[in-house]
């Protein structure tokens, strides 16, 4: 059952001024490398700053050892999934619940993975925590035994070990709890973490853009958790949409980062419960524009500029970012602006108890956000890099998308029945079980056509297993359709391989799966949306592929 205290009301454009997840103090209007290191370090205490003396944490970047330190997966590794405390905010500690390990006697919490196209992986799972948990490998395409879903969990005092092969394009990945009804609440508990896959295409390119991994080129990894008085995580059970009123950009609360006058290299993921971003770098009042050059499955053919993108839960993009024309002591917000949320559940939400009565501080969603402050430096050496990048006309090799005439189309509906719960077609997951709802022959190929009831929100449908091209997209809203680039709707954003697939009330997306994969025997899969708090009340089915 869905949590009555639904957020219905947050209908049409947020305008003005907007409280960031800093607190009211933290209020804001509409106005105007070298020399980087991995590390981390402590936070101060944001409520007490004024606003002016925001933004005051550098940003934690991978380093050997704490969260987010960078491990290559040469050999096998054992993850601890355990309660840990971290020094987050000033004060009391925050609780989290994460993966550990030791390497070279360095503590590590939620490692930053590292591996190459071709390799085999072992990673093992040693469940300490009081209820079952796993380690989903979003993206990948896996075995069922290997996929970490809920249909194989690790229950409290057990281990497990995943042995998989890494056969996807280079790209920025990642992994995450994903129990049955627990999803939700152990990564808002800090069960998740990154995973970089590098194959020849992606090191050629590092290589033509002259941007190291760590230096200028950079994970951002997005997550919003709602903090109490006493830096405690806070979590409802049963909520719908849970949103938070801190932002953490790599474990950092209100970051900044140092940038010489040089282009950047950005991989963003959005690894939050339910918050969709609209991504932007805000220099005054004027956004720097982008060159996306790739999204959840590695890089676009080419790149694409555009000033802002969605981001929904789940998803990553890969975007490079000029600075060079900015002089020392100038600053860029990276920020998310405000949109229509579009959540048109129903029409009684007016009625209805305050919805963000759980959330004191935080944004609503569709409200402008600040994520992290760019602090222009002077370069540290005497040689700069050049202004301009390379020809990035040609970057990748995806192919055309494929002639799907003759493809089966399998008809997917999203929406919610009259007691507040949401369905895929007629499957909830509370209701439908572990069974698979269809199944599919391996080596076949079909066409997902996936319709959103306008009364219904924003859904990031996520597949597991195998990734998709998006077809088409029809009776989109305004904003989506003002971005499109391509025959079909289709933006950017659509046009790499995807494993989150954004679809807006009223909408209507077509996919192209092929269900072609070297392993035997009945092999099951989830299909569910990836705002956490729907896939626990069930908005997630089993599919089946044979032989």
């Amino acid at each position: 059952m869905t949590d009555p205290q639904r957020r219905r009301f947050l209908l049409g454009l947020a305008v003005g001024g907007a409280a960031t997840v800093a607190g009211p103090i933290a209020m804001w209007r509409w106005t105007g490398g070298h020399g980087h290191r991995m590390g981390s370090s402590a936070t101060p205490d944001l409520q007490l700053l004024a606003p002016e003396a925001r933004f005051v944490q550098p940003l934690r970047l991978p380093g050997a050892e704490g969260l987010l330190a960078e491990i290559e997966l040469k050999q096998p590794l054992q993850l601890i999934a355990q309660a840990t405390t971290q020094a987050l905010f000033p004060g009391a500690p925050t609780q989290l619940w994460a993966y550990a390990t030791q390497v070279n006697a360095r503590a590590v919490i939620n490692p930053l993975l590292r591996a190459r196209r071709g390799d085999t992986i072992e990673v093992g799972l040693d469940n300490r925590l009081a209820e079952a948990t796993t380690i989903h490998w979003h993206g990948l395409s896996i075995d069922e035994a290997n996929d970490g879903s809920g249909l194989h969990p690790v229950e409290a005092g057990t281990q497990r070990r995943y042995r998989l092969r890494i056969d996807n394009r280079a790209g920025l990945y990642w992994y995450h709890a994903h129990p049955h009804g627990r999803t939700g609440v152990q990564l808002q508990r800090g069960l998740a973490g990154l995973l970089l896959i590098e194959d020849a295409e992606e090191l050629a390119l590092r290589q033509r853009l002259g941007m190291r991994w760590g230096e200028r080129d950079l994970p951002l990894m997005i997550a919003d958790k709602q903090v109490g008085a006493d830096n405690a995580i806070v979590y409802k059970d049963g909520a719908d949409d849970w949103i938070g009123n801190r932002v953490l950009v790599n474990w950092t609360p209100e970051p900044y980062l140092e940038v010489i006058p040089a282009w950047y290299r950005f991989r963003l993921a959005n690894v939050a419960n339910a918050r969709m971003l609209r991504a932007a770098f805000i220099q005054g009042e004027r956004a720097l524009t982008m060159q996306l050059i790739g999204t959840d499955g590695g890089l676009l053919e080419r790149a694409w500029p555009v000033e802002d993108v969605f981001l929904a839960p789940a998803q990553r993009i890969d975007v490079l970012v000029d600075f060079s024309a900015l002089k020392p002591g100038e600053r860029v917000m990276l920020r998310s602006l405000d949109f229509v949320a579009m959540e048109n559940e129903d029409e009684s939400g007016a009625f209805l108890p305050d919805p963000m009565a759980d959330h004191p501080g935080a944004a609503a969603m569709g409200e402008p956000l600040d994520l992290m402050e760019v602090r222009v430096i002077e370069c540290a050496t005497d040689k700069r890099p050049p202004a301009h990048l390379p020809d990035l006309s040609a970057i990748s090799s995806i192919g055309p998308l494929p002639d799907t005439t003759d493809w089966p189309v399998r008809a997917l509906r999203l929406r919610m029945d009259e007691e507040g719960r949401w369905f895929i077609n007629d499957w909830n997951f509370h209701l439908s079980g572990h069974e698979p709802a269809f199944s599919i022959r391996r080596g076949s190929r079909e066409v997902w056509e996936i319709r959103n009831s306008m009364t219904s929100m924003p859904h990031p449908i996520h597949l597991h297993g195998f990734q998709f091209r998006i077809l088409s997209r029809a009776i989109s809203p305004p904003d989506i359709r003002g971005r499109q680039v391509a025959a079909g709707g289709l933006n950017p954003q659509d046009l790499g391989w995807s494993d989150t697939v954004v679809v807006w009330p009223g909408e209507v997306v077509r996919l192209a799966i092929d269900f072609a994969q070297p392993f035997s025997g009945t092999q099951r899969y989830m299909l569910h949306c990836h705002n956490l708090e729907h896939e626990d009340m069930g908005m997630m089915l089993t599919f089946g592929v044979t032989d």
